[in-house]
């Protein structure tokens, strides 16, 4: 007897030692993803508890911007054009969302601070053009893109944070330029997202534009090269 009952309490004391380990997983965890291409646009991560969830980044994302001859003409000099979803330039502005952290399965009250590398790169092939002078407060020919955080739980870094002139784009080519954007996930027992939004514009000025930019298509890709995420304690 004597025998039996210490392996029994063995056995409890071990089953209590493995509920303690898998609840302190529940406090503190990390997830690790690397985008090995442009081509794969999820990067997802979990762990072994599923109290924590999982989260997903979607964030390779293209934005193009069609300027036509009457975009371009002297009639409309003065305008400033922005790219849509389907690329047609339009005259207000559009902040497409360009990323989406995604937050599944993950019990309320739990926040998930996570972390995305990106390039933004520039492709020349379909509009090789010599840009304007620079114009000190809104870049060369005014064209820009810009990146914002739908709400205050995205935030910006590096590069990504100020205007990036597509014409420091062109001269930085495959290189590019970088940044991180930080999502704050806060569980609450359903999906939870945040997004990455961008805008990316050219103004009709009086630069001898109908001729450089009219008929043109300007595409801007952004890249996620990294994704991790923890929880933390508020």
């Amino acid at each position: 007897m004597d025998k039996k009952n210490t392996m029994l309490l063995t056995v409890i004391a071990v089953a209590t030692l493995l509920v303690a380990v898998v609840g302190a997983t529940f406090a503190f965890f990390a997830i690790q993803a690397t985008s090995e291409s442009n081509a794969k646009a999820t990067i997802t991560g979990s762990t072994e508890n599923a109290n924590v969830g999982s989260v997903a980044l979607t964030g390779n994302t293209t934005l193009k911007l069609n300027l036509t001859a009457e975009n371009m003409s002297k009639a409309n000099q003065g305008k400033t054009y922005y790219a849509s979803t389907d690329g047609t330039a339009k005259e207000s502005e559009e902040k497409l969302t360009v990323g989406t952290a995604t937050l599944t399965g993950g019990d309320s009250g739990i926040v998930y601070e996570c972390t995305a590398n990106y390039k933004v790169t520039y492709d020349d092939s379909s509009a090789n053009i010599e840009w304007a002078d620079a114009d000190e407060t809104n870049g060369d020919d005014k064209a820009v893109l810009k990146l914002y955080g739908k709400d205050a739980n995205v935030t910006l870094d590096g590069d990504l944070a100020t205007a990036i002139k597509l014409k420091d784009l062109q001269t930085a080519a495959t290189a590019g330029k970088t940044g991180t954007v930080k999502f704050k996930l806060t569980g609450t027992g359903e999906t939870v997202t945040e997004e990455l939004q961008a805008s990316l514009s050219l103004a009709n000025s009086d630069k001898e534009q109908q001729t450089r930019l009219a008929n043109k298509t300007f595409t801007v890709t952004l890249e996620t090269t990294a994704f991790s995420c923890d929880t933390v304690k508020e």
